[in-house]
């Protein structure tokens, strides 16, 4: 091996065991130990394959990138050649290669990890656009974040009024032990993203999580608000049943997707109100007459159906005394009674001014009859601090097999108010030829 001596690298004899038979001073010098300390003992315990290896690890000559066992930052490029029973191992320094290389590796995983979640977005942005629904948002949402952060499962929570919060997709793991409210109050109240990796930060966090999410077999979440400008529509809350490292990327990427899904679910609250205004009376909120006619094929068929038409009496009067504001207040009021006297199946609109239609499914001329004087005693029923009402009532019905149109029924009861109205009001009549009566 003298030939050796002197050369700025290592050779090392290895017997078929691993065992250093002979290792030049190049060597020793490199891994710091005695010429003694050396020979006799198996090559791992001054060499390890570096974890990801860069370069083939196959049968052959090499090379291979190898570390120092005691610290692994150093490294050496090592090729083998055969020596009899054993082999000759040549060496070469490389530790900075190793780190060029490993930071190269970083940055390769850095960008690919990049654009897998700048594809993430992009395609969830366009699921988000496309949900047509609030639950079919939630249920992406949900979908999408389990994906992004490899969770287990992931909720998401849309806020209610005045009610406990329910997942709107996925599930709650804490609802048996911890009230998920006050970690979703902090989203709204803080609007940053919390992640939580072990138990110490869970018990600063909220006093009983730990143990919560122990019970639950829960390691770690990410969680933040959905909200959009100033408006809050929930969380969505990421769960991890495995030990979960949150990167420098977590919280932009939850921030981003959070607020992709806010503006969605704007969008969608937006639609709702503008299509609820469309088809709906403002003052009173009841359906208005395109959204009858829109609904009247539900009661229409083979079965029987009445239309009722009632008019408020002394409502012009009230407008002229006391003024539109007095008036959209009785409006609203006898909105209220009319919703209070219904059964589930029948359909109310607000038809003009102080006119109101409803058409009901029924079996019998007798079952018009009584949701009619229902209405009448609604109306009139006057609590101490409310204006005392009354209205005229017209009634028209189709008997099973009939064949009258629901807008036909409603020309007749029109008829029939007026009649009422003419009698005195306060009072029903009915359209007898509706009826069958002669």
């Amino acid at each position: 091996m003298g030939e050796f001596e002197t050369l700025p690298l290592g050779v090392v004899h290895t017997d078929h065991r691993g065992v250093v038979s002979r290792a030049n001073p190049w060597f020793v010098e490199w891994v710091g130990c005695a010429a003694d300390e050396v020979i006799g003992r198996p090559l791992d315990a001054f060499l390890v394959h570096a974890d990801g290896d860069f370069f083939p690890t196959a049968e052959g000559t090499g090379p291979w990138m190898m570390l120092d066992s005691a610290t692994q930052q150093r490294a050496l490029m090592m090729s083998r050649h055969r020596d009899g029973d054993g082999e000759m191992l040549v060496l070469t320094e490389a530790s900075e290669r190793f780190r060029l290389l490993a930071g190269l590796r970083q940055r390769y995983m850095l960008a690919d990890r990049t654009r897998a979640r700048l594809e993430l977005l992009m395609d969830s942005s366009v699921a988000f656009a496309t949900a047509a629904t609030e639950q079919r948002l939630a249920d992406v949402l949900a979908d999408t974040t389990s994906r992004a952060y490899r969770a287990e499962e992931s909720s998401v929570f849309l806020r209610q009024a005045d009610r406990p919060s329910l997942a709107a997709a996925g599930r709650n793991p804490l609802s048996d032990h911890f009230d998920v409210d006050a970690l979703l109050s902090m989203n709204s109240t803080e609007r940053r993203v919390v992640t939580i990796a072990d138990e110490e930060s869970a018990e600063r966090l909220l006093p009983g999580l730990a143990a919560a999410m122990q019970k639950a077999g829960l390691r770690a979440l990410i969680s933040t608000s959905l909200h959009h400008e100033d408006f809050e529509f929930g969380s969505f809350v990421s769960w991890f049943h495995h030990e979960r490292i949150f990167d420098d990327e977590a919280a932009p990427l939850a921030e981003a997707l959070a607020g992709q899904a806010a503006q969605a679910l704007a969008t969608l609250r937006l639609q709702a109100r503008l299509a609820h205004a469309a088809l709906h009376d403002e003052m009173t909120d009841l359906p208005n007459r395109r959204l009858l006619e829109m609904q009247m094929g539900k009661i229409v068929g083979p079965a029987g159906h009445a239309a009722l038409f009632i008019d408020l009496d002394g409502f012009k009067e009230i407008n002229d005394r006391l003024g539109h504001q007095e008036g959209d207040r009785v409006l609203r009021e006898a909105a209220r009674r009319l919703r209070s006297s219904l059964r589930p199946d029948d359909l109310v609109a607000r038809y003009g001014g102080d006119e109101f239609v409803v058409v009901c499914p029924i079996s019998d001329p007798s079952d018009a009859s009584v949701v009619a004087e229902r209405i009448l005693l609604a109306i009139r029923d006057s609590p101490d601090d409310a204006r005392p009402m009354g209205a005229s009532i017209g009634v028209a019905v189709a008997l099973p097999g009939t064949a009258v149109s629901v807008e036909r029924l409603i020309r007749l009861a029109d008829v029939a108010m007026y009649r009422a109205k003419g009698a005195g009001g306060n009072r029903i009549e009915y359209a007898a030829d509706a009826l069958g009566i002669h």
